[in-house]
């Protein structure tokens, strides 16, 4: 999926399209930093900036170190750089190389660097709120950065066109949240198409559950709290191997399991995980096939269980904020479950306690802080529920 922002200086291209992003598990390719990448290192290198050859022979020139992107001195000369054709040439083709499972935010992405593009957004705002929120970027006066901002768009105007069909959205009365929401709105949902697992599900449970119920005498408390229909999202503490089986009989959804990745090297093993739905994820490394797995999931209505300490463990340390991050990002209802299942043995008992569903946000926190946050609160919850359900 390739998605494409653009718009003027200042109406929030880049913290949407970071936020969106990082909710639908893309890469995030800001175009209009390379241009002020190389308007750094040809100011640095006192080039011309009416020669556009000369520019463009600097494009794969990295700026000076510790240079600030975003400081009035580059944002005065962009314009002046990236108005010439040679160096937009240069540019665009390290900005298609990047157009794989992305947003791109910039000027011209929707209309002439991704023409094909899944869905084209063009953000607008007014002139005053757009120095309002630069202005306090860079600390500087409203008015001093109203006249540069004016400036830049009359110096932009050829690229400042939206594409035919880009989605014209007006963000000077909507927060970073509600923006995104309603660009994630106008993705194109399948929701008849059936989710990965459903079958295998159908197949089994009528058999499965009431095994593993009596196998494992389960005790269940807090079922009527996990949502009939919707997106859902089970974050679960993770004692024993029977967690699973535990979690997937003691409440009605059928769940697609995220599992590290190197539960599937064996070839029979990993195809009965797929055929139930689970999908891998790489530890240790931000994993944005998964992330897309888990998007994809909620969007069609699914339920993913995540275990928040990413392997077993028997106590409630290391939360990982992964967990957090999904329950953040996502739009969809947030079940906390407690699993007492260290040391089970045939004719010994399971408990499971699902708390109350919640969504969360990121509530003008920084992106990594909520994250982190939130799955140390979703730890508390868990914890909570376990020695409840002692």
């Amino acid at each position: 999926m390739v998605i494409t922002i653009d718009g003027p200086a200042g109406a929030g291209k880049s913290t949407i399209a970071r936020a969106l992003a990082e909710r639908l598990g893309l890469r995030y390719v800001d175009t209009g930093a390379m241009y002020r990448e190389l308007t750094a290192a040809a100011l640095a290198a006192g080039a011309e900036l009416d020669d556009g050859a000369a520019l463009a022979a600097l494009a794969d020139t990295p700026p000076p170190p510790g240079s600030d992107l975003r400081a009035e001195a580059i944002s005065r000369h962009v314009s002046a750089v990236s108005r010439h054709p040679q160096v937009r040439a240069a540019m665009r083709g390290r900005q298609r190389a990047q157009a794989v499972d992305a947003v791109l935010e910039g000027r011209d992405t929707g209309s002439v660097v991704c023409p094909d593009a899944d869905l084209k957004i063009y953000l607008v705002a007014s002139a005053g709120v757009r120095a309002a929120r630069r202005a306090a970027e860079l600390d500087m006066p409203v008015d001093e950065v109203e006249r540069s901002i004016v400036q830049r768009d009359q110096l932009d105007s050829e690229q400042l066109a939206p594409a035919p069909d880009a989605v014209v959205i007006d963000s000077s009365g909507l927060s970073v949240e509600e923006v995104v929401a309603r660009i994630v709105a106008l993705l194109p949902v399948a929701a008849a198409t059936p989710l990965p697992g459903d079958r295998f599900w159908r197949t089994v449970r009528p058999v499965a559950e009431p095994v593993f119920r009596g196998l494992l005498r389960l005790s269940v408390t807090g079922a009527e709290h996990v949502p009939r229909r919707g997106p859902v999202v089970f974050v679960a503490n993770h004692q024993s191997m029977w967690d699973i089986p535990a979690l997937g009989a003691a409440q009605p959804r059928a769940i697609r399991y995220m599992a590290k990745s190197e539960l599937f090297r064996p070839r029979p093993f990993g195809a009965f995980l797929r055929m139930g739905g689970t999908f891998g994820v790489h530890r240790g490394e931000p994993d944005r096939e998964a992330l897309r797995t888990v998007h994809e999931t909620l969007v069609g209505g699914g339920t993913v269980g995540v275990f928040i300490q990413g392997h077993r463990q028997e106590g409630f340390e290391q939360a990982k904020a992964g967990a957090g991050r999904i329950a953040v990002v996502e739009q969809a209802d947030v079940v906390p479950v407690a699993l007492r299942s260290r040391n089970w043995r045939p004719g010994s008992r399971i408990a499971v306690a699902f708390g109350p569903p919640r969504r969360y946000a990121r509530d003008g926190r920084r992106a990594a802080e909520a994250y982190r946050e939130t799955a140390d609160q979703l730890m508390a919850d868990i914890r909570s529920l376990y020695e409840g359900a002692g």
